[in-house]
């Protein structure tokens, strides 16, 4: 065997962590060449074909292809060694193989169950698969490990927060930056958590805080102002919506939410125009669909919004608002049974809206049908939903609804939706 391959891997690792990874990779397969069965220099080539394909995107996929094959030699010549089934598993995660990652992360961890990061390559790799309970104790496992962990905890708020779990998110985000205090991403992340539970004072701060420690955070920026519209101060938000735009021109979320806090401000037109952008810049946010249809529906113009809620749901079938919505914008034309179907729709993915059943209940009069009219009157009503109100938003009086309808109510319903008060 000669002797000078040590010197090769040596001037190798030496490229490499200079970031010269063309004579990296040169030098670590002369390295190979002199001794064949050399497996830490198969497993620095195959870090340094995968560092290469971070650079050079064109090259991306082959470089990877050679990183696994390397990694893969490591292994067959050194089975027991934990680190060339990370690193392995790191490289399926870059080529979108969740599952083979979570393969070799498993039997890395079989050969040393004390490594942290093992345990956070894995629970990143089940949120890739979409898996949120085993990524959630594999950072959980991760911090027990090593407590200063603070990505692991962050990561693990970040799952939380997807699942709606806002309290166990903001403990984690609140660890990660008590381990970390200048973690921008986690005080920006429990500040959306905060806002999320209704509680944008406390969304503000973190997001200023996040911005403080990061002055270029376009989300950050744009998160605080839609926290600022929630506390009813438009003019700030809008600030801040122009100032995550400023620092990314692409960052679609900050259209559709100044297009929001326009909306409130109650200049529909440059909503739609801010919404309109935000849909060419990422033609995939459902939300600035919906958020278009509103603001078209306010405008007075019911086809253009169904035309923008049916996209949102083409987007997103599981969004009950967009189909109530769109509910909305058929009864507006007069088109009822479409009407139904829609809140019927919406109530089938969220039966606790009660405004929902009001509306059915309402549309339900316009095809006298009166059994179903009752059942969905009476169940908002028992949902403590005001529904002499809502109905007096579209018609003074029964009267009136009679008269415009041509349709005579029955009498208990007549009763259920007069305002004794106005109407006496």
């Amino acid at each position: 065997m000669n002797p000078n391959y040590v010197v090769y891997f040596g001037r190798g690792t030496a490229y490499a962590e200079n970031g010269d990874f063309d004579n990296a990779i040169r030098d670590f397969s002369k390295a190979i060449e002199l001794n064949p069965r050399f497996a830490i220099a198969y497993r620095n080539r195959g870090l340094a074909y995968a560092k290469k394909g971070d650079i050079d995107a064109a090259i991306r996929d082959f470089c990877l292809d050679a990183a696994i094959r390397d990694f893969s030699k490591a292994i067959e010549l050194e089975p027991n060694d934990p680190d060339a089934y990370n690193i392995r598993g790191m490289a399926y995660v870059d080529k979108g193989d969740s599952d083979k990652a979570i393969k070799d992360y498993g039997k890395a961890i079989e050969l040393n169950p004390n490594d942290a990061g093992v345990y956070y390559n894995r629970g990143n790799a089940y949120v890739d698969k979409g898996d949120s309970d085993a990524a959630i104790r594999d950072f959980s496992k991760a911090v027990e490990i090593d407590p200063k962990h603070a990505e692991a905890y962050y990561n693990r708020g970040t799952v939380y927060a997807n699942k709606g779990d806002l309290d166990e998110a903001i403990r984690a985000f609140s660890k990660a930056v008590e381990i970390d205090p200048k973690h921008a991403a986690a005080y920006h992340n429990r500040g959306t958590a905060y806002a999320e539970k209704g509680d944008p004072g406390e969304a503000i701060r973190d997001c200023t805080k996040a911005i403080e420690h990061n002055p270029n955070f376009a989300e950050a920026y744009s998160s605080r102002g839609t926290a600022y519209a929630k506390k009813g101060n438009i003019d700030a938000a809008i600030r801040d919506h122009d100032l995550a735009i400023e620092h990314n021109p692409n960052l679609a979320e900050a259209y559709n939410n100044r297009g929001n806090a326009y909306a409130k401000k109650g200049d529909p037109d440059e909503a739609i125009r801010d919404y309109n952008k935000a849909v060419e810049l990422k033609p995939g946010l459902s939300e600035a669909y919906s958020n278009r249809g509103n603001a078209y529906a306010k405008k007075g113009d019911p086809d253009e919004a169904i035309r923008d809620y049916t996209k949102a749901i083409e987007l997103d079938p599981s969004d009950a608002r967009a189909y109530s919505n769109r509910g909305v914008a058929y009864a507006k034309k007069g088109d009822f049974d479409a009407a139904i179907r829609d809140y019927t729709e919406a109530i089938e993915l969220d039966s606790n809206e009660a405004i929902l059943y009001c509306n059915r209940g309402e549309a339900w009069l316009h095809k006298e049908a009166w059994d179903n009219a009752k059942s969905d009157l009476k169940k908002a009503e028992g949902m403590e939903y005001d529904i002499v109100k809502s109905f007096h938003n579209e018609y003074k009086s029964v009267a009136d609804f009679e008269q415009r309808t041509e349709i005579q109510l029955p009498a208990d319903i007549a009763a259920m939706l007069t305002d004794t008060d106005s109407e006496t």
